[in-house]
């Protein structure tokens, strides 16, 4: 299993760029939601953690944070904001155990390919805790695509998660599904997924 280079190329490129153009649509309602299903003062994996907004909000509310992400100028970033430590590693990298509360995914998987997705979602279930919480962003659809800034997805079907997740030990609690605007300026189907490992 590889990163993929031309994503990780983008972000390490743009990371001063994407960071501040997208902080208006942090949904920090959604991070306290999440939050409150967790333990106090637990420990919180922030998973492909960009520039570090949820890793602060999660930070704020008094968690034990650790934020991963391939991309060497997103880790800087999170690094500068203070209290938070850091993994620079692909998805197919996670060797904790047992280790998190929750993992807040927030649509990055969908840079994964398809192929390692399922060792990927094994890697997440084997680093949650017992009773763990996951949170899953992602676009919604059936194509592998590069959009314009030369990004790689993976869209995936509700189903589809579903299955894979089941396969890992982890029950989809809920689902929402949504549209949104890509930073790339795509109209993006998606869906946002709670689930839970099965104790």
């Amino acid at each position: 299993m590889s990163i993929d280079a031309k994503t990780m190329a983008f972000y390490d490129r743009e990371a001063s760029t994407y960071i501040p153009a997208i902080e208006p649509d942090y949904p920090l309602e959604k991070v306290k939601g999440f939050a409150a299903r967790l333990p106090a003062a637990g420990a919180v994996l922030d998973l492909g953690c960009g520039g570090g907004w949820a890793s602060a909000a999660f930070r704020e509310l008094g968690f034990d944070v650790t934020a991963m992400d391939a991309s060497s100028a997103m880790i800087s970033a999170v690094e500068a904001l203070g209290g938070i430590k850091t993994i620079c590693a692909g998805f197919e990298e996670i060797e904790a155990v047992d280790s998190f509360d929750g993992i807040w995914a927030s649509f990055c998987l969908q840079h994964t390919a398809r192929k390692n997705l399922p060792e990927v979602l094994r890697r997440i279930a084997r680093a949650l805790r017992k009773s763990g919480w996951l949170y899953i962003g992602i676009h919604m659809g059936d194509e592998t695509l590069r959009d314009n800034l030369d990004r790689l997805y993976e869209h995936y079907q509700e189903d589809e998660l579903r299955n894979l997740l089941a396969d890992c030990g982890i029950k989809v609690i809920s689902v929402t599904h949504g549209e949104s605007t890509g930073y790339d300026g795509r109209p993006i189907e998606h869906m946002e997924i709670e689930a839970r490992k099965i104790a």
